[in-house]
């Protein structure tokens, strides 16, 4: 018995092989998606004290006009989950000698990163290793024209779009690093909308702090403030509450911190004392240079330093405005 070979023509080689190439470059582009990071930037590299890059707060430090009522809606969801609003107490009792707030004389920046966000985000990893199994799958198809295969990649591509479109959204619609300023001029607060794309201005006392214990997973709880908005645009379909870096850790101490604050952004009397430390700490430091020292804390505040005396551990006798 003859064996029958099927002839193959160097044009149909010619073509298997830039279909080949063609799905080792896409191969190649999916892999070096799925290694990139958010972390850490492509064109992070090691710096030295001569090109250290000025200090940087992502978005700029602007407050925006007072949200008007008309273009606002009120809160629609409550707060529930365990979490607890701290409440405002001005009398003597909850004054701090210090605290460990990024503020100049100007304002006080609350920033945290978005642990939520960077979650959502991990899931594109899953969204790729789809497409990849997809371009493989494709291979095996165009070589031996079996249907089961086109329908393995309609269940891989059905996994894979509605990923990439949720981690698509999520990157518009949030920030990696959230900041909500406290403008003690004006006594607005400001809050980043989606991705810094723009912000709002309410008033403080248009502004709740909660604080609460959030899970980790397997058990592990944690402990999470937010400020949260009384209203918000009218524009923005989802209403966030905002995390913040909060060092207390129980209802008492935050409720020192929140009135700290709050006397901050009272204009008719000194800032408090316990932001001397501070200040004091950064204009000391040689993490920073002498710009980033008048970006962090502004010209004027530098040249009245010193404000703290670090190796007594004492606040100097100065009014500052």
């Amino acid at each position: 018995m003859k064996a029958h070979h099927k002839e193959v023509s160097p044009t149909h080689n010619r073509s298997w092989k830039k279909v080949v190439a063609l799905l080792a470059l896409g191969f190649q582009k999916i892999v070096s998606k799925v290694m990139e990071t958010e972390v850490a930037p492509k064109e992070l590299k090691e710096h030295t004290e001569d090109n250290l890059p000025p200090f940087n707060f992502g978005r700029p430090v602007e407050e925006t006009p007072l949200l008007p009522i008309a273009d606002s809606v009120p809160r629609r969801k409550k707060v529930k989950g365990g979490f607890e609003q701290v409440p405002v107490q001005l009398n003597s009792r909850f004054l701090l000698s210090q605290n460990n707030l990024m503020a100049s004389s100007r304002d006080i920046k609350l920033m945290s990163v978005d642990l939520d966000r960077i979650d959502k985000l991990s899931n594109a990893a899953f969204a790729y290793m789809a497409t990849i199994c997809a371009f493989i799958t494709l291979y095996f198809y165009l070589a031996t024209r079996e249907v089961v295969y086109i329908k393995v990649i309609a269940v891989l591509l059905s996994i894979a779009i509605p990923i990439f479109i949720h981690v698509g959204y999520v990157k518009r619609t949030s920030a990696e690093v959230l900041r909500v300023d406290f403008f003690r001029h004006s006594g607005l607060v400001t809050f980043p909308i989606g991705n810094n794309v723009s912000t709002f201005s309410l008033a403080l006392e248009e502004v709740d702090l909660y604080i609460g214990k959030v899970s980790a997973g397997r058990g592990v709880q944690f402990n999470m403030a937010y400020l949260v908005p009384k209203r918000y645009p009218k524009r923005l379909r989802h209403q966030p509450m905002y995390p913040v870096d909060w060092e207390p850790r129980d209802l008492e101490d935050s409720m020192e911190l929140w009135s700290e604050v709050h006397r901050f952004m009272d204009n008719t009397q000194p800032i408090p004392a316990s932001f001397y430390k501070g200040w004091q700490e950064v204009i000391e430091s040689s993490d920073f240079t002498e710009q980033d020292k008048i970006i962090i804390l502004g010209e004027d505040l530098v040249k009245q330093a010193p404000f703290y005396d670090l190796e007594n551990d004492r606040p100097l006798d100065k009014v500052i405005w």
